[in-house]
């Protein structure tokens, strides 16, 4: 198997290149603007993928998965740049995938648990979406295009994702720098999640091509929690003292809004890879021992 990482500049995206690679996989990755000479030049808003693609990547016999993270991920972006945000997220996004069905690569899309509206949690693949903001209606648009022109390719539904390593950007390492400076941890309150480990998305994306799947998966992590719960655990773990203050959803003056429960059930991917997550605790004790250089 080879590997296209596009928006391989980005937290889940570098994390799903360096994974692929430590596996032994042949693996490209693009980045739009970020200086990275160790990523291929491809800007979802004005070019071909076709035309930044190694001479030769393609070889008879050797499946290719593209894995697709690039987006306008901002949601309040999305919603003040509609545009702009609408052409990336689907118009050029959906060319993309053609594109890359042409080249002879199974895309695999990285959708959201945002294609539904956060009233009642839990989601399944079968519960009907309804987004509340523009980033995942974007995301329903191009899921309901792959499901009636592009039946071959692989979409993974994501909630939450952090990481373990302290030197990337992340929720984690946002609140052990405020920890560390001794400012409070605002949450939105009651917001439910299902946060998932970064490496367990690119480990998930690897069990779905091995498995050949086709169609719609949830990709989450079996755990869920309240955030402000999660900042709670996050700081007994870090063994230091911190104000969790929980707010109601208006007052943080958001441009769009966002769902609140947002935790997906992941059933149906289990079932078929085997695949077993990486609990919270797990992951919050790996991140601060790297933090503390143990």
């Amino acid at each position: 198997m080879k590997f296209v990482v596009v928006g391989a500049s980005g937290f889940i995206g570098r994390c799903m290149l360096d994974h692929v690679r430590n596996e032994g996989f042949d693996a490209v990755g693009t980045r739009a603007s970020a200086a990275d000479e160790n990523l291929l030049r491809f800007d979802l808003n004005s070019d071909r993928i076709a035309d930044c693609l190694p001479a030769g990547f393609f070889v008879e016999g050797v499946p290719v998965y593209a894995a697709v993270f690039a987006c306008v991920c901002q949601l309040d972006r999305c919603r003040r740049e509609r545009e702009t945000s609408y052409r990336i997220n689907v118009r050029q996004t959906i060319q993309l995938l053609d594109d890359l069905a042409q080249l002879g690569a199974k895309p695999v899309f990285i959708s959201s648990s945002y294609v539904h509206d956060g009233r009642t949690g839990y989601y399944t693949e079968e519960s009907p979406p309804s987004p509340i903001n523009e980033y995942g209606q974007h995301k329903l648009e191009v899921e309901q295009y792959i499901d009636k022109h592009l039946p071959q390719a692989l979409v993974l539904r994501l909630d939450k994702i952090v990481g373990d390593e302290p030197t990337t950007s992340h929720l984690f390492t946002e609140w052990y720098r405020w920890i560390d400076e001794g400012r409070s941890i605002t949450c939105i309150a009651d917001q439910i999640l299902s946060p998932t480990l970064s490496t367990d998305v690119a480990r998930a994306v690897v069990a779905g091509c091995e498995q050949e799947l086709n169609g719609l998966y949830n990709v989450a992590n079996t755990e869920f929690i309240e955030r402000a719960e999660l900042a709670r655990q996050f700081a007994a773990i870090c063994g230091r003292e911190a104000a969790i203050v929980s707010k109601p959803m208006d007052a943080f003056n958001f441009d769009d809004a966002r769902p609140l429960k947002s935790y997906l059930d992941s059933s149906k991917f289990i079932r078929a890879t085997g695949m077993r997550f990486t609990t919270m605790r797990e992951t919050m004790e790996a991140f601060v021992a790297k933090a503390r250089g143990a």
